[in-house]
């Protein structure tokens, strides 16, 4: 139960804010926006993605890079299905972000919580 939730919880963390950000933007995902927009809306995905393969590593509490894989693994395939099911002339880059930048920054902040972890380990102190 505590993997199922940990890779819920992670995933929760990237899409929840990657819906605010385009609601509260007011902004469509699948037109084109401005470029400076394009480009604060990966950096924040990216960060948030990071964000949730980390929360997944950190509740899972064991195999916490297998976690955060799997997390990254469902960023990754909701992007191509949304590839595939795309209008042959709509604008892809939300899509080509999520998979190509977003899905691997979840693997690395799960990465990331392992290495913190074992930092701990080797300190001598408890891992949270």
């Amino acid at each position: 139960m505590r993997s199922f939730l940990s890779i819920v919880a992670g995933y929760l963390v990237f899409s929840i804010t990657a819906v605010l950000l385009f609601r509260i933007s007011g902004v469509d995902p699948h037109h084109s926006p401005a470029i400076e927009f394009i480009i604060g809306s990966i950096v924040y995905g990216v960060f948030f993605a990071g964000l949730g393969g980390y929360v997944s590593a950190t509740i899972a509490k064991r195999k916490e890079l297998a976690h955060a894989l799997v997390v990254a693994g469902i960023i990754a395939v909701i992007a191509i299905v949304s590839l595939i099911l795309a209008p042959k002339e709509g604008i892809l880059w939300s899509e080509l972000a999520t998979l190509l930048l977003m899905a691997p920054a979840a693997w690395i902040g799960g990465y990331l919580r392992t290495r913190q972890a074992s930092g701990l380990k080797d300190e001598g102190r408890e891992v949270v």
